[in-house]
């Protein structure tokens, strides 16, 4: 079974609002073994809609429609649809009951525009909104599945899991399947990544390996089509296998690990705890630290040392090195470290401080000079950086930086 997505809204086409349900969709839809392989982004055009439906019917299976089922003049879709299959748009029943319930059980009186949203395509299969008005629908154009599906992402992230991949997992059968592994890498640019594994790449025909940039990180996707998934598993596990050889410990994680959560399992496992001092990156590292839920077991705690005073008043470093070495300095990211250990009674003390831009930069002292320290009882280490970028880029590639030094300092 292959499959097409077309998403509408103006608000899509502008960059006004960056389009999330095709890439939520076409992974869904590769893990039950239907491969997406045509993403379209279209206006609330009624001449583009019906083009955009047309096509796809010509060359696809399945159809996954998202937008425009909303209560307000420019919600066209279910119109459109309407008239491209050939079908009379009627008031579905149990849609009108749906939406005004909906607003009964809000205590809210809902709007005369929001019976729009009961108009539905006759001979169509009526999908619940859970978690919204807009409820969707399936019209089966001869061979074909059209799902159309609202835009906003958190109802149709819902609909999908709960509606449609039952649909299509019913409709598809037995099959081929599909197993796909993404693993994580960071340090190691993605040119570089290519090079090491080449002759992985190179001998993998049959299974496809694709690079991802996601700055400051970089993925790789292994992805390998069969009919029996155990024997897919195990083709996409060797590969695994030969690529971590390649990378070894550039490899932080893999598919939804991240690496503040990586670094979280690692502080649990070995019983420690940490206290973390910023300057540059302005507790950004705290917060993806607590963004990981049950962090309270180890994250203590986190300083913003942001100015000079800061830096003495919080964390006691003299404000004679600050003046000898300047605030930027490997020196004083160590007493950093040192101190917030300190003060926070931890076994670990992280440290930041650096130059984000996008001024604030000399020649010994270029935008982008970042120095990073980590630590414990009996030693304290350092690492110094010079990330590119505008500010947001270098504040981010540090507080990744921070981590990998935590993670890294269990690999020893």
């Amino acid at each position: 079974m292959n499959a097409e997505i077309i998403t509408i809204g103006n608000e899509l086409v502008s960059g006004s609002v960056i389009d999330t349900n095709s890439s939520f969709l076409a992974e869904r839809l590769l893990s039950i073994g239907i491969e997406v392989t045509r993403i379209t982004s279209v206006g609330d055009n009624e001449l583009d809609i019906t083009d955009s439906l047309e096509s796809a019917l010509q060359r696809s299976e399945v159809i996954l429609i998202t937008g425009g089922l909303g209560p307000t003049p420019d919600d066209i879709t279910a119109e459109v649809a309407a008239k491209t299959l050939g079908r009379e748009l009627v008031i579905n029943e149990e849609a009108l009951d749906w939406v005004k319930g909906f607003f009964k059980k809000l205590g809210l009186e809902m709007s005369p525009n929001n019976e729009k949203q009961a108009l539905i395509p006759e001979r169509t299969e009526l999908i619940m909104n859970p978690t919204g008005t807009a409820c969707g629908f399936l019209a089966r154009e001869k061979d074909k599945l059209v799902f159309f599906l609202p835009g906003v992402p958190r109802e149709l992230v819902r609909m999908t899991d709960e509606s449609i991949l039952p649909i299509l997992q019913r409709e598809k059968g037995e099959g081929f399947q599909f197993k796909t592994t993404t693993l994580k890498v960071f340090g190691l640019g993605e040119s570089k990544i290519a090079e090491l594994i080449k002759d992985v790449v190179q001998k993998c025909e049959s299974v496809r390996i694709g690079f991802l940039p996601n700055y400051p990180e970089n993925y790789i996707k292994i992805t390998a089509k069969g009919l029996d998934y155990e024997e897919t598993s195990t083709i996409v596990s060797t590969i695994e296998e030969e690529i971590t050889k390649q990378l070894g410990d550039y490899i932080f994680g893999r598919d939804d690990q991240t690496l503040e959560g990586v670094v979280g399992d690692l502080l649990r496992e070995n019983r420690d705890t940490i206290a973390v001092a910023e300057s540059c990156t302005g507790g950004l590292i705290s917060h993806r630290l607590t963004n990981v839920p049950g962090s309270s077991d180890y994250m203590m705690r986190g300083i913003v040392a942001y100015s000079n005073q800061a830096k003495t008043d919080l964390l006691n470093i003299p404000a004679s090195l600050i003046d000898e070495s300047g605030a930027v300095s490997s020196k004083v990211a160590e007493k950093m470290a040192q101190g917030v250990r300190e003060l926070g009674k931890t076994t670990l003390g992280l440290a930041v401080t650096g130059i984000a831009g996008p001024g604030g930069g000399t020649p010994d002292k270029p935008v982008g000079l970042v120095f990073i320290s980590l630590s414990d009882k009996k030693e304290t280490v350092l690492k110094g950086y010079n990330f590119p970028g505008n500010r947001a880029q270098i504040r981010l590639a540090a507080s990744h930086a921070a981590l990998d030094l935590v993670r890294r300092y269990y690999l020893k």
